[in-house]
This record gives C-alpha cells, sequence and structure tokens, in this order.
C-alpha cells in the first residue's frame, strides 16, 4: 500500500464516529457553555517540579471536546535549537491539530539564559527512576493526571539531542510510552560520558565501548526514524543504528520502498513481524540536512523540501498503541 494511501486510511479511521463510542463521557455536570469553549484550540505555558528541578513546557491542545480521552505526544526539541524553533520547524501541532491529538514540548532548563542541550550522553541520565528522563516521566504523567488522556496513546518523539533522549525515554520507560520517533538522532546507549558524543555525531561510532544496557524486562518500543544522507551534524549511521536495534532479536523481514515526496527522494525500510505488524520504520532522505523533514520553511531548523516527518510519525503511532 503506497504511502498516500495508508495516511488517508488512517485519516479516514480517526473520523469514524464509532471510535469514541468506547471512550466513558465526561460528567454530565459540565455545562455545555464550558465545553464550547473547550472545542476552541489552546497552546499553553506551564511548570512542572520534579525534585529540584523546575521544567518549563508549553502544551498544546486541538480543536475538540475535551471530555474525550485523546492521544498525546510528547516532543523534544534539538541541541540548543530550542522550544519555540522546534515548534515552528517542525509544525507538529498543525499535523496533530488534524487528528486530534494533545502535543506537550517540555524546554531543557537553559544556562546562562541560552537554550540548553539534553544530556543523552550521560550516563546519569539514561537510567530509569534518574536525571532527564526521570523528569520527563514526571512531566508527562503531570499532564496525563491533568486531562483527559488516552494511556494507551502516549508516544514521545524528538529532533538530534531531543531524538537522542526519546530514544533513552524508550528504553527507560517503556511502560510509558507506547513507540518512539527520532529524527536525527543517536542510538541509546552508545555513549556514557561527553567525551564519546563527539565522536558519534561526527562518525557514527564511539571512542569507547559503554556501559549502558537496555532494560531487561522490556524489549524496545516500536520505533520510527527519519534522517538526511546528507546531515553533517549528526552522522546517518545512526539513524540505522537506532532502527537496527529497535527490531534486533525480532522475528520478520525488511521491506524498502524508494520514492520521492516534497522534491527530496527517500528510501523507506519497514521491518515487519511475521503476523504483519511494523515494528520499526527507517526514511533516508536524499539531499537533506540536519533539519525536521517537511517543516516549515521558515524554521531555523526545518527542510520543508522532504516528506512530512510529523504526518508520518503520526500515522506511525496510530498503529502502535501499548501492547501493556
Amino acid at each position: 500500500m503506497t504511502t498516500e494511501l495508508i495516511r488517508a486510511a488512517h485519516l479516514a479511521a480517526l473520523r469514524d464516529p464509532a471510535l469514541p463510542a468506547d471512550i466513558d463521557p465526561a460528567p454530565r455536570h459540565v455545562s455545555r457553555e464550558y465545553a464550547q469553549r473547550a472545542r476552541s484550540e489552546r497552546f499553553v505555558s506551564g511548570t512542572h517540579v520534579h525534585g529540584q528541578t523546575v521544567m518549563h513546557y508549553k502544551l498544546y491542545t486541538p480543536p475538540g471536546d475535551v471530555r474525550v480521552a485523546r492521544p498525546l505526544l510528547v516532543m523534544l526539541h534539538g541541541g540548543k535549537q530550542g522550544l519555540e524553533d522546534f515548534v515552528l520547524s517542525s509544525q507538529m501541532n498543525e499535523a496533530a491539530g488534524r487528528l486530534g491529538w494533545m502535543v506537550l514540548y517540555p524546554e531543557k532548563p537553559t544556562r546562562n539564559g541560552d537554550p540548553a542541550s539534553w544530556s543523552w550522553y550521560m550516563y546519569s541520565h539514561q537510567q530509569r527512576g534518574r536525571g532527564e528522563p526521570a523528569q520527563l516521566a514526571s512531566l508527562t504523567r503531570s499532564v496525563i493526571a491533568q486531562h483527559r488522556i488516552d494511556e494507551q496513546r502516549v508516544h514521545v518523539a524528538g529532533l538530534s539531542a531531543g531524538g537522542a533522549m526519546a530514544a533513552v525515554l524508550g528504553q527507560t520507560y517503556p511502560d510509558l510510552f507506547a513507540s518512539v520517533g527520532v529524527h536525527s538522532g543517536l542510538p541509546y546507549g552508545a555513549v556514557d560520558d561527553a567525551s564519546g558524543a563527539p565522536s558519534l555525531q561526527r562518525y557514527g561510532h564511539a571512542d569507547q565501548q559503554p556501559r549502558v544496557e537496555r532494560s531487561p524486562t522490556h524489549g524496545t518500543p516500536p520505533t520510527i526514524v527519519f534522517h538526511g544522507m546528507r546531515d553533517m551534524t549528526v552522522h546517518p549511521s545512526n539513524g540505522v543504528r537506532i532502527y537496527e536495534n529497535a527490531v534486533a532479536g525480532q522475528p520478520g523481514e525488511h521491506r524498502f520502498e524508494n520514492g520521492r515526496e516534497g522534491g527530496r527522494a527517500y528510501t523507506r525500510r519497514t521491518h515487519v513481524a511475521p503476523d504483519g505488524r511494523t515494528n520499526a520504520e527507517l526514511w533516508l532522505i536524499e539531499g537533506a540536512g540536519h533539519a525536521w523533514s517537511g517543516g516549515d520553511p521558515q524554521g531555523l531548523q526545518a527542510d520543508w523540501q522532504g516528506p512530512a516527518a510529523s504526518e508520518q510519525m503520526l500515522c506511525f503511532f496510530i498503529r502502535h498503541p501499548a501492547s501493556h
């Protein structure tokens, strides 16, 4: 089935009025006036405290009835990109709004007023219950507790350092995040301190053997990967490795598709299990650099010529609700 047909099928399924039938309605005392106001689109700022860390965030709520449980996507900005440019570059709010998804944008606490990078390369930030993974999981659970969220459809995605941290969250909190999207990111556990990060980013290999091990109790969640083949910031082999890690030890076959979308050619690799489920996707985009594919041309880290990564990630996430 072509990409366009897959997308059309998913969009049609979401419009099916029978889908919300199994969702408990809100209490009857909710006023009609409140329900009407809640149907408007909102993008609000907030703060969350975890231990001694204060994390700022923005939360997008699409138009619609807030009494209906919605999927939630956590989006992690890249390196020193900052939250505002990530929102603009990815255009995820526009894609999510059409499907009725909420989107949470955590912001890495700044250093001296400048945007800071997620610490994906540090051992202390690659563990469940510690560092940034614990902070992000705590924020996500707080949002779930405060809003009508479909807990089987909570996903995480990110760009560059944010993509690397999304991979970390997939490994450390697979019971929270149903699937993962990594754009121009780096594999989990390939390094465990700052000294190994530059070599991994530039050449796609580490200078040392890291001491990070995968979770012994959970496998890697379904993962979709986007990477530009002319990325001079994070070597494309990192994207390949993320895909290979996601399917390691799983039965199935690799299927390949060559196409062109938005002016750029791409190769799409899909790992399909014996029962027909997809475990992972890898999109390698010819001519693309270190930027969100299919994003807004006004964004500092967006490649408007490439395939629409935001839409394709959402299509992938739709097919992968939590199995726990």
